[in-house]
C-alpha cells in the first residue's frame, strides 16, 4: 500500500509549473462554470473525489483544489489520502499556491510565491527559486500539454516531463460520449489526462505503483449549460 500512496502522490496531486504559454489565460469559469468534479475510481471501483473551485476576487482569478480517497479492505480503510491547494493568478501569472497534502498521516506543505521577478518555492525537499513565468494546474489548463517541467507540489521538485498528444478518442464525460483528445505525460511523471475541443479537462488515467488503475470520470466538466452541445 505504501508503493501505492507513493505513485497517487506524484500522479494525483501534482501541480505543474512552466513557462507559461499563450493559452495559459483561459477564463475558467467560462469554460467550466464554477467548478470541475470527478469521481476517483480503482480498478473501477469508487475511492474518492476530486474538485476544482474558481472564483474571482477583484482583479485575481482564484483556483481551490480538494482531492481525497480511502481505501478499504473488507471493512477496514487501509489507505487515505486528503489533499487541498489554493492558487491566486493575476493576467495570467500565479502570484501564490499554497498545497496541503495529508498522506496517511503524514504532512506535506508547499508553497510558491511570486517575489521581484521569482517564484519561490519551499516544500518537504527545500527550497528553490525559478526565474521564468510559472503557473500551477490541477490539469484544468490545456496549457500544460505544451510544458516541459512540471513541480511536484508533494516534495516541491521540478520534473522533468515530455508530452505526447496521442489523437482524439471518444470518451463518456457527464454521462455523455464526447470526442477528447488524449496527452501521455512521460518522463519523471507517468499519467494520461484528456481536453475536449474546448480545451476542458475532461478525463485523467495512470497506473498506480501497486499495478491498480486509477482513473478519474467526470460528473461535472463541461460547462454546465455547454451539456446539450454534446448530445
Amino acid at each position: 500500500m505504501a508503493l501505492f500512496a507513493k505513485r497517487i502522490s506524484l500522479c494525483v496531486v501534482c501541480m505543474t509549473i512552466a513557462a507559461l504559454p499563450a493559452r495559459a489565460d483561459l477564463r475558467p469559469i467560462a469554460l467550466y462554470g464554477e467548478n470541475v468534479t470527478f469521481d476517483v475510481l480503482r480498478d473501477g471501483i469508487p475511492v474518492g473525489s476530486h474538485t476544482v473551485s474558481f472564483s474571482r476576487d477583484e482583479a485575481s482569478l482564484l483556483v481551490e483544489t480538494q482531492f481525497e480517497i480511502a481505501i478499504k479492505f473488507l471493512i477496514f480503510t487501509a489507505y487515505t489520502l486528503d489533499y487541498s491547494s489554493k492558487a491566486r493568478w493575476r493576467e495570467g501569472k500565479l502570484i501564490v499556491l499554497e498545497a496541503r497534502t495529508d498522506d496517511d498521516g503524514e504532512i506535506g506543505l508547499v508553497k510558491a510565491r511570486r517575489s521581484n521577478g521569482l517564484i519561490r518555492i519551499t516544500g518537504p525537499d527545500g527550497s528553490k527559486a525559478v526565474t521564468r513565468d510559472l503557473f500551477p494546474t490541477n490539469h484544468w489548463n490545456v496549457a500544460v500539454t505544451e510544458s516541459a517541467e512540471v513541480l511536484n507540489t508533494i516534495t516541491g521538485q521540478v520534473n522533468k516531463v515530455r508530452m505526447r498528444n496521442l489523437g482524439l478518442e471518444t470518451i463518456t464525460a457527464e454521462g455523455i460520449e464526447i470526442e477528447a483528445r488524449r496527452w501521455a505525460y512521460t518522463g519523471d511523471l507517468q499519467n494520461e489526462v484528456w481536453y475536449d475541443d474546448k480545451g476542458r479537462w475532461v478525463k485523467m488515467r495512470f497506473a498506480g505503483k501497486d499495478g491498480s488503475l486509477i482513473e478519474y470520470v467526470c460528473t461535472k466538466c463541461l460547462g454546465g449549460g455547454n451539456v446539450a452541445a454534446h448530445r
